[in-house]
């Protein structure tokens, strides 16, 4: 079976150098003009960035994080589109486009190395629960009950 999607690589992923952003999320590839930090978000949430004309949350998969150089340049990202709330993706780059084999369940083949099906709402989640946590660590604090 085939896949379609968006190949991007990151510097080292657990299950390789390369993910597949899925075709079914993909609205298209777009310039991030910069990120801009947000204070509270926690990985793999990156910042916010104007993509398309609308404000997005900007997830990072790169284990490394984002280069110091993305907030201040030019920085290629796959927009998605999550039940109508986009979010876009950014790597180490964007690789190519098109459709891939089915390598194994969860995987497609990507040249001489197989690369992960990046599950992108669970990203988001993960993103959430993050910064949820982090919030809720906040008001438990003593600090924050003085």
């Amino acid at each position: 079976m085939r896949r379609g999607g968006v190949l991007v690589r990151v510097s080292v992923a657990k299950d390789g150098r390369f993910v597949l952003v899925p075709a079914e999320v993909v609205r298209g590839v777009f310039v991030l003009p910069s990120i801009t930090p947000v204070e509270g978000l926690r990985k793999p949430a990156a910042g916010v960035a104007l993509a398309n004309g609308e404000v997005v949350t900007v997830l990072c998969i790169d284990e490394e994080g984002l280069s110091p150089s993305a907030q201040n340049e030019r920085t290629t990202a796959v927009l998605c589109d999550l039940g109508g709330e986009p979010v876009a993706i950014v790597g180490r780059a964007i690789e190519s486009s098109g459709l891939y084999e089915e390598a194994r369940t969860g995987f497609v083949r990507a040249g001489e190395t197989d690369a992960a099906i990046l599950d992108v709402a669970a990203l988001r989640r993960e993103a959430e629960e993050a910064i949820w946590t982090a919030r809720t660590a906040v008001l438990r604090s003593p600090e924050a009950a003085s």
